[in-house]
């Protein structure tokens, strides 16, 4: 597998949205109508025919990053008046039930779901990718490894999902765990050499067991390909400023992973963090080598670290310290429904309209 060396340090985002009708705000297959307006390689077709996916060039800032996003995102809004439907951006869509939903035709998507059955049919969840930039295979390596530690300090920060098929799961981002039921899914393992990445891709390459870097659907998943470490544990969210926050955390752990060494660590650890990040968000537990923490906790000092090996990046400090005092869109959609009883209303505060 040939490496493509990338700038250090460079981001990328791919935000998938859902596309919901106007009067009800459930979820409406106009995907097709979005692709007869545009033909902008930003804009890119999903899973499903009610979703598409907003995809950013490589951008040197997470401020520049956002606003190219966001012209994309603003296009689509402006098509939406005109056909009548909206943009929401969530980790789920609160009500929307899997049998009444269309898969987009094509034949991958028919392959995996032959595959997976009833198991992908569920599959009404929405992501936000980050990949960051590195120059060579063993920076990516140790990055990744990085970002496989802290993914749940993003996941925390993201989680949009707390309600699926008209239910409260009583859980923050509940797909996170819909999305673990596939095989290739979820927490991945660390790795001690860019090679032990490479033979375990091997295996499962030559087994047949997938086709290339895109049936690996891991939290976080190495791209040599691009040159990049993607970050993929994140819930769909349709703030601006919570993305941007997202970015210059991802910028953050990525020039910390270039200073200093990110040993594997115990698995079963990864995996109790990120059970408490998708459960209850930043006030969740995460266990640091050893200590306890809370996430949020854990947020601001890895913001503090950079800070003091750096000293720069301050409005991109200041935002992450500020979004650990907010609630999440988790928090303000239970708050919603708590006070209104309205799985709409839930919608709404998720609305994308040309504005955070």
């Amino acid at each position: 597998m040939n490496f493509k060396p990338s700038k250090a340090l460079t981001l990328g985002i791919e935000l998938e949205v859902q596309l919901v009708k106007e009067e009800d705000l459930s979820l409406a297959g106009v995907a097709g109508e979005i692709f007869k307006e545009t033909s902008s390689l930003l804009i890119q077709k999903e899973f499903l025919n009610s979703m598409v996916e907003f995809v950013s060039s490589p951008g040197n800032s997470p401020k520049e990053v956002v606003e190219e996003l966001f012209k994309a995102v603003d296009d689509v809004i402006k098509i939406g008046k005109e056909k009548g439907f909206k943009l929401s951006a969530s980790g789920t869509h609160p009500f929307a039930l899997p049998e009444e939903v269309e898969i987009t035709k094509d034949e991958r998507y028919k392959r995996l779901l032959e595959e997976f059955q009833e198991v992908l049919r569920n599959f009404l969840i929405y992501g936000l990718h980050i990949h960051v930039g590195f120059p060579d295979a063993n920076s990516l390596i140790n990055a990744y490894n990085a970002f496989v530690e802290y993914s749940p300090i993003f996941l925390a920060l993201s989680s949009s999902s707390p309600f699926f098929k008209g239910k409260n799961t009583g859980i923050y981002s509940y797909r996170s765990k819909i999305f673990e039921q596939l095989p290739r899914a979820g927490v991945p393992q660390q790795f001690d050499s860019y090679r032990e990445f490479q033979e375990l891709y091997q295996v499962l390459l030559n087994t047949g067991t997938i086709e290339s870097l895109k049936d690996i659907w891991w939290d976080v998943r190495p791209r040599p390909d691009l040159g990049t470490v993607e970050l993929r544990v994140c819930d769909a969210v349709a703030s601006r400023s919570r993305i941007e926050g997202l970015l210059n955390l991802a910028l953050m752990v990525g020039a910390l992973s270039l200073k200093r060494e990110f040993k594997p660590y115990f698995q079963q650890v990864h995996l109790q963090n990120k059970w408490k990040a998708a459960r209850y968000g930043l006030s969740g537990e995460f266990i640091d080598r050893g200590r306890k923490v809370k996430l949020g906790k854990k947020l601001i000092e890895i913001v503090a670290e950079y800070s003091k090996t750096f000293g720069k990046l301050r409005e991109g400090a200041l935002l992450l310290e500020r979004l650990t005092t907010v609630p999440t869109s988790a928090e303000v959609q239970l708050k919603v429904y708590r006070s209104t009883g309205s799985l709409k209303k839930v919608v709404e505060v998720n609305l994308l309209e040309g504005k955070d």
